[in-house]
């Protein structure tokens, strides 16, 4: 193998790495999210609930403006409109808004 193939496979290698640790991390940060959120959504009263649903939509509709925005993938839309829902689900919603349907 020659030292630019070398130089090449130890690249990738490091990038692979440095990947597969952020992706770790990222998980490690959802799991935390989701553990947090199933913590706390079952002690919220129905007032609670009722004006977390407004605010999240209201943060909701400005995430997914950005997303418009900047023009990004469209499996993070698609993301962004999965997990927005499940939380809506999750809080009581029955009426999912129309914009953060797929």
């Amino acid at each position: 193998m020659s030292t630019s193939d070398e130089m090449l496979l130890n690249s990738m290698t490091a990038l692979v790495s440095a990947h597969g640790k952020a992706i770790s991390r990222f998980g490690a940060s959802v799991v935390v999210m989701t553990k947090f959120v199933e913590a706390v959504l079952p002690q919220l009263s129905t007032a609670q609930i009722d004006r977390t649903l407004l605010v999240f939509r209201a943060q909701l509709a400005e995430a997914m403006a950005v997303a418009d925005d900047v023009l990004l993938p469209s499996e993070y839309r698609a993301t962004l409109i999965e997990q927005a829902n499940m939380l809506l689900a999750r809080l009581g919603s029955d009426a999912v808004p129309t914009m953060l349907r797929p």
